[in-house]
């Protein structure tokens, strides 16, 4: 009698999660370093110019960083696919792959952002920029929210990096979002600061994880 042992079903370790978990925590502290940065710098040009505090040129170089930031927490959101701690509900895997066009419209939005420096906040260019933004943004929180909702309740990951996901899309939703539209650049900051924070323990969730 021949014995057979299935493993099919079993959660196997991925090095390539180790990856993503890394790319997405570096996103979290890049952000954070980056905001800090901006709290720290002193204004170079008037309020009402969009690469305000920076120079332009400082601005490119800021904008080319958020871009590559907004690269890495995207790598994330797709480790986090797969890894698939929300086990088969079809509504999450949309959802995280509608965050992940998300991130990679920030990345536009940024370089974008980084060519307009010199330009009026109330320009027609500025005003098209800002709508990029905002609709990068409400993808990256619906996707976050949804999914992130459902990985909290299928309790495959357990600990503070389970609640990560929701938590990037509710800060985005609850204080990103208004800290924008208010034009307030210290709020808007500390926002993004708490915002970029949320991929930290995602990532270091995600180094530990399994594909399941």
């Amino acid at each position: 009698m021949t014995e057979h042992t299935s493993t099919a079903t079993r959660p196997i370790s991925d090095s390539r999660l180790r990856t993503y978990g890394v790319a997405c925590a570096t996103s979290g502290v890049l952000g954070v370093i980056t905001g800090l940065l901006t709290l720290l710098y002193a204004p170079a040009v008037p309020s009402n110019q969009w690469s305000y505090p920076f120079s332009t040129t400082t601005l490119w170089v800021v904008s080319l960083g958020l871009a590559i930031t907004h690269v890495l927490s995207a790598v994330g959101f797709l480790g986090v696919l797969r890894a698939r701690p929300y086990g088969e509900h079809r509504a999450a895997a949309v959802m995280l792959r509608i965050a992940v066009a998300g991130f990679a419209l920030l990345s536009i939005a940024e370089l974008l952002s980084g060519a307009i420096g010199a330009r009026d906040v109330d320009s027609v260019s500025a005003t098209w920029v800002g709508t990029v933004f905002g609709v990068a943004s409400l993808m990256t929180a619906l996707g976050g929210l949804v999914a992130g909702a459902v990985i909290v309740r299928t309790h495959r990951w357990t600990g503070t990096g389970a609640w990560m996901v929701f938590a990037s899309g509710a800060v985005m939703l609850v204080l990103v979002t208004p800290a924008n539209v208010t034009g307030n650049l210290v709020f808007r900051i500390v926002a993004l600061i708490l915002w970029s924070l949320t991929f930290v323990p995602l990532g270091r969730t995600l180094t530990r994880s399994t594909v399941g």
